[in-house]
């Protein structure tokens, strides 16, 4: 439904409301500083750098854990 599809004494007060939040929404569009780009693009080469290692290490500790799990289980079963 667009806000030109009905008349506005059609609208319910709670779609009213989300008319004029949307109006908001249309005029105050952000402006993009011409940094923007190069900051999201540092972020991604960073994480990408860093994302390897951090799975490894969670591998580890992930295998670290069901082996101790398994050495220190109970040999009877679920008691």
């Amino acid at each position: 439904m667009n806000a030109g599809d009905s008349l506005p004494e059609e609208l319910t007060p709670a779609e009213r409301r989300l008319v004029q939040h949307l109006e908001l929404l249309r005029t105050g569009a952000p402006t993009v500083t011409p940094q923007l780009v190069p900051r999201v693009i540092r972020g991604v080469r960073w994480q990408r750098t860093v994302r390897d290692p951090l799975v490894l290490v969670g591998a580890v500790a992930s295998a670290l854990a069901e082996g101790l799990a398994l050495l220190f289980k109970s040999p009877r079963g679920g008691e």
